[in-house]
């Protein structure tokens, strides 16, 4: 199907798509054989970074027979920006290229269970691991700076979009499965008094526990109620500030190495908190949480405020989206209560993909409807009850301009972006000094070779 053949192509010829997606680090692989493959401006390739690259694909790609010249391409394509990127005086700070470090390594360390774990895999310290991140992902910032300054002004209009439509056989055009999209109003259960005194007690008592000389870490494993951490005795690692809510840190930040904070309540329960130690603009903390129970009655208060709340619609007074800007306690209700989609970060849902307790919810609503109000738990953990209203559904269909002009604005865009990039490569190749070495016997799609 042409429309799809596009989006294919697309990913293949983005640079940010298929690097920043599949970028490994060096030292995954270190007994591949060093030794330059090609020179491209003052950039140069190694044979390293090809066979890392080739070895991330290959398993999801075993029919491409050509697989390992297309990833050299990309990698060329890269080293063509990022030195254009500097003969263009443009530039990333260290902080930028530290902040994406830092999501790289976060991501990595919430694949594999720990900081430590991860320093084992590597055997090498976090600090090493930031050290060979250095030169690589400053080189793609660069690349992202070059791509954005080539592309950014690129507007389509909706003739552009009608001409893209229109161009791709209507036997192409794929079918999309039915969609949904959702709103919700959320109220969080209150806590009563005695609930929230029997932690703070309970906390009280482990930190004396702990100042007699037992264990912290085994005590968080023991008592604590946040799943990721306590496993790992409490620990969150290294952290930078503004990595956690604003109550936790302004506390956590200022303990001094070894020492206990006092219980401290954040939207997700109650705390005890100890620093372990600090390293430069970072510090490592390890805690104890507690989540309080709710009791029926403070479920049965917040269904009844619910309810009470939803009388403005049926008094046509408010919208549901108004209503969850002013009431909901959620993060949605900054978005008028919208759910987004955790997969793909969009409004929309598949219907068979939504998670049961949201599909339970609205089995059986038409647009327009809403449900009764609903127990359910939050994405931070938190028990709480809402309304979810049903803002739109959209039947299976096949693809349309009506139906689908934001989806075929995107594609007809990043059509045109390709394009571009293709065209400013093709002229810009003509004037950058390029070495492709004779290791690889490849058919490639742009003249790198003179």
């Amino acid at each position: 199907m042409l429309l799809l053949k596009i989006i294919s192509n697309m990913k293949k010829n983005s640079l940010i798509i298929i690097i920043l997606q599949f970028l490994s680090l060096p030292i995954f692989s270190q007994e591949i054989v060093e030794g330059i493959v090609a020179v491209v401006g003052d950039k140069a390739l190694l044979k390293s970074e090809v066979e890392q690259q080739y070895l991330q694909l290959r398993p999801s790609d075993l029919s491409n027979e050509n697989l390992r010249c297309e990833v050299m391409e990309e990698l060329m394509f890269q080293k063509l920006l990022s030195h254009h990127a500097e003969v263009d005086s443009l530039e990333v700070s260290d902080d930028d290229v530290n902040n994406a470090i830092d999501q790289r390594i976060e991501y990595f360390i919430s694949q594999i269970g720990s900081e430590k774990k991860l320093e084992e895999y590597f055997d090498k310290s976090i600090s090493q691991i930031r050290e060979e991140f250095q030169f690589t992902f400053k080189d793609q910032l660069l690349a992202q700076r070059m791509e954005s300054k080539i592309t950014s002004n690129l507007k389509v209009t909706p003739q552009d979009v009608l001409k893209f439509y229109n161009k791709i056989p209507f036997d192409s055009l794929p079918f999309f499965p039915e969609e949904i999209y959702l709103s919700q109003l959320v109220i969080f259960p209150k806590v009563d008094k005695l609930e929230k005194q029997r932690i703070i007690n309970k906390l009280n008592e482990l930190k004396k526990r702990i100042k007699s000389g037992e264990d912290f870490s085994f005590l968080a494993s023991l008592y604590s109620d946040d799943p990721g951490t306590a496993k790992l005795g409490g620990d969150l690692g290294y952290l930078k500030k503004g990595k956690l809510v604003p109550k936790f840190e302004s506390v956590a930040f200022r303990l001094q190495e070894g020492e206990l904070s006092d219980v401290v309540e954040t939207k997700f329960g109650f705390h005890l908190i100890q620093m372990v130690n600090r390293r430069g603009q970072e510090f490592n903390v390890r805690h104890i949480l507690i989540k309080p129970k709710v009791s029926s009655e403070s479920i049965r208060n917040a269904k009844l405020k619910l309810d009470s709340i939803l009388n403005f619609i049926i008094q046509d007074t408010l919208s549901f989206g108004k209503l969850a800007i002013k009431y909901s306690e959620d993060e949605s209700k900054n978005n008028e209560g919208k759910i987004v989609n955790t997969q793909t970060g969009s409004l929309s849902h598949m219907l068979k993909e939504l998670e049961f307790s949201l599909s339970s919810t609205i089995s059986g609503l038409k647009q327009g409807e809403y449900s009764q109000p609903t127990v359910f738990v939050s994405n931070d953990g938190r028990k709480g009850v809402r309304v979810v209203y049903v803002d739109r559904i959209i039947e299976e269909h096949k693809a349309n301009l009506k139906e689908d002009y934001d989806r075929i604005q995107s594609v007809a865009l990043q059509e045109m972006k390709v394009s571009v990039l293709n065209e400013w490569k093709k002229n810009i190749l003509k004037e950058t000094y390029i070495d492709v070495k004779d290791d690889f016997d490849c058919r490639w799609n742009n003249k790198w070779i003179k």
